[in-house]
């Protein structure tokens, strides 16, 4: 025990940034992933378009869409197929 303390007081100025820094990045990780909303979580208007963010992945759009319970959940947006515009 002795010895932990000793390691401790010498190297816990050395210890502190790399502390904050994790602690910081923890909390923007949790707090991004708790802002964003993702599939399946209520929402207020039928046709509300948000984007789901999740750090390291590229951001997806969410519809506000209708169960057939009648709830309104995000789900995600399908998009038609692109066409081919043809040259003249």
């Amino acid at each position: 025990m002795r010895q932990t303390q000793i390691y401790l007081r010498r190297y816990w100025p050395n210890l502190q940034p790399a502390l904050l820094g994790l602690a910081i990045g923890l909390v923007l990780f949790l707090g991004v992933r708790a802002v964003s909303p993702h599939p399946g979580d209520t929402c207020g208007q039928l046709g509300q378009i948000r984007e789901e963010w999740e750090i390291g992945m590229p951001s997806r759009q969410l519809m506000c869409v209708a169960t057939l319970d009648g709830d309104l959940r995000y789900g995600p947006v399908i998009l038609p197929p692109a066409r081919k515009h043809q040259q003249q």
